[in-house]
């Protein structure tokens, strides 16, 4: 068809529409584009997701900043705290934004001297040295895996002419944790740890950290129980758990995964002990010895002489006394006309030996192992299932000896050691989870076949139905209505048939051979009948095959 024709067309249509009609056909139209258009923009729209949450004002600020400068599209929830970015470039921001450091949680770190102040006084750059430490070590802490974010307070030392006025270094760290888990003791005193290290003068007790909602993770510690050494609950737990696994580590490759359960329970001494014992060895040992000998003439043998002899005086006229001391013996030998003294001196060395023992508290102070052995799994012959078969006894004495060795027992100190043969209710077979149904394998499989979402293919399912909808449901009936008078006026007019509907084929023969004579009966003009006869050809040039039946319900009218 021409462009005349369908603008002759259109024309003709016009002139068979009222103002009415059209106007109801050109606002459906508008409704129908503006639907699909809609559902189109809708369906091509993005998918946002989050790229950072929990966001402070400044870092939101940042983040914002370099979005704009990249033209990245970007949307704001949770009062600006939650910034999500389009799908298909989240990964790619976040790495971007990890290069530049970005989010910096809103703390300075060191970077705040990059930019020099002149006339910066000294208790100015003290501040800003401290602020940049406790920013640097928030960052530091939100790092950790279980934190969210943290923030950190530090009260430097302050030296002192005296010691009792002089202060110590502090710090309180608060960490906003992620799920809301309780962080374990480890990483509270890795925390405390590396807050102490990074700041002067500072010990890990004096660190106090606290969660979000005010719950403190961090313990005080007791001078007096960490110098006894007393148990602790986690230490304890600890090495129950550590017993265990080496056990079974130690027996799975015997009688297999999944065939053995162990149990060990330790109970740990709280009493320290200090012991103090001396020993006195019986045998003497010589350690030293001293010989003198002193010798002079007696008075009657110096009067025989006519000399005098010895020392004037009582003393060397008497006699020599003999005497013994401890580690002393004193000999007097006298011979005539002389008087003469000896003296030895012996000391001896006593051996003594001291021991000290202390004892501190958390002592392994009994041990209890109990050990379950699964049966031995036969194969059944010909597809039989699997039948058990207890262990035999060497081969549990066997275990039993080297659990005890793998645990330290001693018996001496009470250990009990339990090891039993008893079949196991799941037989220890591992049981295969049911594939998942198909409909939640359905995501997965359209993302890696097709690399569509179902999202997605739901936009583009919704959008077809609005089209299709707003076809049938609005377009269809509005044309109906429109065009449905009209169409009778479209055809050449039948003078003799005036009163008869469009559709011959939806009158009987009778009738329409009625109709015609009495439409020839009440007009005589020759004119008339030839304007009739000519409009009825046409009529037959237009419509061959109402003709047609006409022709044959007349001609099956005769034969009868």
């Amino acid at each position: 068809m021409n462009p005349q024709q369908l603008l002759a067309h259109a024309a003709r249509l016009r002139s068979n529409l009222s103002t009415a009609q059209l106007a109801s056909l050109a606002g459906a139209f508008v409704a129908v584009v503006a639907v699909v258009v809609g559902s189109a923009y809708w369906a091509n729209a993005p998918s946002y997701t989050v790229l950072y949450r929990d966001l402070d004002p400044e870092s939101a600020n940042a983040v914002i900043t370099k979005l704009r400068a990249a033209n990245v599209e970007y949307t704001l929830e949770d009062g600006g705290a939650t910034l999500m970015v389009p799908a298909t470039r989240v990964d790619e921001l976040r790495l971007d934004f990890a290069s530049q450091g970005l989010p910096t949680a809103g703390r300075i770190g060191f970077e705040i001297f990059d930019r020099t102040t002149f006339g910066t006084t000294e208790f100015l750059e003290h501040v800003n040295y401290r602020r940049g430490l406790e920013g640097e070590l928030a960052r530091t802490i939100a790092t950790i895996s279980d934190v969210a974010s943290a923030r950190v307070h530090i009260s430097l030392a302050k030296d002192s002419l005296f010691t009792s006025t002089a202060e110590q270094a502090k710090a309180s760290v608060v960490l906003k944790l992620r799920n809301s888990r309780p962080l374990a003791a480890t990483t509270v005193a890795g925390i405390a740890g590396l807050v102490a290290s990074a700041v002067e003068s500072l010990r890990p007790e004096s660190v106090v950290i606290v969660d979000t909602f005010g719950r403190p993770l961090s313990k005080p510690v007791d001078d007096d129980v960490a110098a006894a050494g007393g148990p602790n609950l986690e230490h304890q737990q600890k090495f129950e758990r550590d017993l265990t696994t080496k056990v079974v580590t130690l027996l799975e490759p015997v009688v297999g995964p999944g065939h053995v359960r162990v149990n060990v329970s330790a109970r740990f001494s709280a009493a320290t002990s200090e012991e103090t014992e001396e020993t006195w060895d019986p045998a003497s040992v010589v350690r030293s010895q001293q010989k003198s000998s002193d010798t002079s003439a007696s008075a009657a043998a110096a009067s025989r002489q006519g000399r005098a002899g010895g020392v004037a005086g009582a003393r060397s006229n008497a006699p020599p006394e003999a005497s013994t001391a401890n580690g002393q013996t004193a000999q007097v030998a006298a011979t005539e006309g002389t008087a003469g003294r000896t003296s030895e001196t012996t000391n001896y060395e006593i051996g003594k030996k001291t021991r000290h023992t202390v004892i501190p508290g958390g002592r392994v102070e009994r041990l209890s192992v109990a050990v379950i052995i699964d049966d031995v799994r036969a194969p059944g012959a010909s597809g039989q299932p699997a039948t058990n078969k207890p262990r035999e006894g060497t081969d549990m004495e066997r275990i039993k000896s080297l659990v005890a060795t793998s645990v330290g027992l001693d018996q001496e100190r009470g250990d009990q050691l339990t090891v039993e043969n008893i079949a196991f209710e799941d037989g220890g077979e591992t049981v295969e989870e049911p594939a998942a149904p198909w409909w939640k394998q359905m995501p997965t499989t359209m993302r890696t076949t097709l690399g569509i979402s179902v999202q997605e293919l739901l936009r583009w399912g919704l959008v077809a139905v609005l089209s299709l909808v707003a076809l049938f449901a609005v377009i269809r009936p509005i044309l109906r209505s429109a065009l449905g008078p009209g169409t009778a006026a479209v055809l050449p007019p039948v003078p003799a048939l005036a009163g008869a509907p469009a559709a011959l084929g939806a009158r009987t023969v009778a009738e329409l051979e009625g109709e015609m004579q009495a439409a020839l009966a009440g007009q005589r003009d020759p004119n008339r009948a030839q304007g009739l006869t000519r409009s009825i050809a046409a009529r037959v040039d237009a419509e061959p095959e109402h003709v047609a039946k006409l022709v044959r319900a007349l001609i099956a009218q005769e034969d009868r």
